[in-house]
């Protein structure tokens, strides 16, 4: 990845402040870096370390009433704090780009994806309008998005986080750059979706340099030359990216690290469940459509889900595989066109009035964005009594001392009862929303991406939290997530799903340790770690999930399968079980073998 020596970016003593009650503050406090052609930045640090307010002032887009300054803010022989907004709009697009975390900030929803990207190249390269459209194509087809002049008319909203996000890389390299700043491109993305994006940017970056702003270490392990540890808008450890996170000196460094999830360690032994102990959950056969236009898109088509009592079950599988749907189905919020749904013993499948109450009260939901699910007018306090209020239980009295108890469950301070969701990080604002899941003491909680937007550090305590809260009361958990190293350190069992379809099912450490179908294999290898020991290969899967509109014969996994012959592509496979005590729907499974890496060969396929 290393290039000769060509700087691109030279930062000398950097300080970004925004005004206090009591003065400037600091969010970026004497930061230095610099940046070769050819070569990858990682600047690792939490949610407010000021890791992107750095990449911001390069491209000179700190908001106002921020000041900036710095002894040298240059960009090739750009001088980036002193240049008018003219001038800066001629040189962001062309001599810097950026991808933002967010794609959908990043695009204009009333025009098209195509003519956005054709404006910056008619801007800087003055080509006709046949000729821009003609290199956004092909921009847009060598960034592995399919049907690209279809894609070109497509607005936003008509593309998934992946493409779109493939698409904002096209545009920050369409003209080329010799700089990109990427501040956290893959966060909300899949794991599969992860592993392509990091896969497309290592190979653009060898005409460029790169920064990678990102809270996750193994992204940095997997991408970066050097890494910047950021924390409280000061550098407390930088070198080449193996030396430091191989021996890192700082303590933050060591607390990120160990923070990170891992295949090599678990946080908790799985659950033993009695012998013939009835499941406290248990969905059979369920299938769940929706009318989209003239057709019938069936999100879940025949899912088997158990849990027990105590147990933690993760389902997992890419965005559109119906772990939501699934997990809301189950809630009741969605009817079954067919299947039953058993709770405690008792059929709900069709529960309606008290008794869709009752099962409301003993199972309950954590969304993946607080920040969404809670009231910002609300206060705390208000915010975790509104079940108990729904649901008349207690009294005033015994409500408000319910919510201290709550409170203390998912430790916050007391005095957080009357402040406002907006006044808490992400963090908190989660433990929040699981304090309301827990108001009613539910038997079980289904939790859907519950850290997937939250700094690994973070994760940790929440994962740290479930687990205690789980021990404590004996709560049932049905996790939702595409992340397989989080699954590996929580989960007593995992379901993996496809197209609706459950495709692998068994015992986490076997699953993920050896799975069996090649799905779940690329899943699992598209998780960067940061401790390679496992000599796990890397697996990065072509093209995109098809749609439930219209799935492909036979198997629904083939066409961006690397195993895939005749018989997957004409006849659909049925869970048997496989070595290892789990159960697979593949004609040929343990085919995906994860070699060390210095043995394997390349998977990838054509989008």
């Amino acid at each position: 990845m290393n290039a000769a020596p060509d700087r691109v970016v030279t930062v000398d003593d950097l300080t970004i402040a925004f005004p206090g009650p009591e003065g400037p503050q600091r969010v970026v406090n004497s930061i230095s870096l610099t940046l070769n052609r050819g070569e990858t930045l990682g600047i690792v640090g939490e949610s407010g370390s000021g890791k992107t307010m750095v990449s911001m002032a390069l491209m000179a887009l700190v908001p106002p009433p921020g000041e900036v300054a710095a002894r040298r803010l240059q960009v090739l022989d750009h001088a980036m704090d002193q240049l008018d907004e003219a001038a800066l709009c001629r040189i962001r697009g062309r001599d810097i780009g950026m991808v933002f975390q967010n794609p959908m900030t990043g695009f204009n929803p009333v025009r098209t994806v195509g003519r956005q990207i054709a404006q910056s190249l008619r801007r800087h390269q003055g080509l006709d309008r046949a000729a821009a459209r003609e290199r956004v194509i092909a921009a847009l087809a060598d960034v592995g998005i399919p049907s690209p002049v279809r894609r070109y008319d497509a607005y936003p909203h008509e593309m998934s986080g992946g493409q779109l996000q493939r698409a904002m890389i096209a545009l920050a390299m369409i003209n080329p750059p010799a700089v990109l700043v990427a501040d956290e491109p893959t966060t909300a993305l899949d794991a599969t979706v992860q592993a392509q994006i990091l896969d497309l940017m290592q190979r653009r970056v060898r005409d460029c340099g790169l920064i990678l702003v990102t809270h996750d270490l193994g992204v940095a392990a997997q991408v970066c030359d050097r890494v910047m540890v950021v924390q409280a808008g000061r550098i407390v450890e930088s070198g080449r990216c193996d030396e430091v996170l191989r021996a890192p000196r700082h303590a933050y460094t060591r607390t990120l690290l160990d923070a990170a999830p891992r295949f090599t360690t678990r946080a908790a032994e799985p659950t033993p469940i009695a012998p013939r102990a009835p499941a406290l959950l248990d969905a059979r056969d369920i299938r769940v459509s929706f009318t989209v236009g003239r057709e019938r898109l069936h999100a879940v088509d025949g899912v088997d889900l158990a849990i027990w009592p105590g147990e933690t079950v993760a389902l997992v599988g890419e965005s559109g595989s119906g772990k939501s749907t699934t997990a809301l189905a189950m809630m009741g919020v969605h009817r079954l066109d067919a299947g039953t749904l058993r709770f405690d013993g008792q059929d709900v499948t069709a529960a309606t009035g008290a008794r869709l109450r009752q099962l409301r009260r003993e199972l309950q939901m954590v969304l993946q964005n607080p920040y969404g699910s809670l009231d910002p007018r609300w206060n705390v306090g208000r915010i975790l009594a509104e079940p108990l209020v729904a649901h008349g239980v207690g009294d005033r009295r015994s409500r408000r001392q319910r919510v201290r108890e709550l409170l203390a469950q998912v430790q916050l301070p007391a005095d957080a009862l009357e402040r406002r969701p907006g006044e808490f990080s992400g963090g908190q604002r989660q433990r929040i929303a699981i304090a309301r899941a827990l108001a009613l003491s539910p038997r079980a909680l289904i939790a859907d991406e519950p850290v997937s937007a939250l700094d690994v550090s973070i994760q940790a305590q929440i994962v740290r939290l479930l687990m205690d809260i789980q021990a404590d009361t004996g709560v049932a958990y049905l996790v939702i997530s595409h992340d397989l190293a989080l699954v590996h350190e929580i989960a007593d069992r995992v379901v993996v799903l496809y197209l609706g379809r459950v495709v692998e099912r068994g015992q986490a450490r076997a699953l993920i340790d050896s799975p069996a179908h090649p799905y779940t294999a690329a899943l699992v290898s598209a998780v960067p770690v940061i401790d390679e020991s496992s000599g796990r290969e890397r697996i990065v899967l072509g093209g995109e999930p098809p749609s439930p509109l219209s799935p492909p014969p036979g198997c629904p996994f083939h066409p961006r399968c690397p195993v895939a012959r005749d018989r997957c592509r004409g006849e659909r496979p049925e869970l048997v079980p496989v070595a290892g005590g789990g159960e697979a729907a593949c004609f040929y499974p343990h085919e995906l073998q994860l070699q060390p890496a210095a043995a394997h060969a390349s998977f990838m396929t054509t989008p």
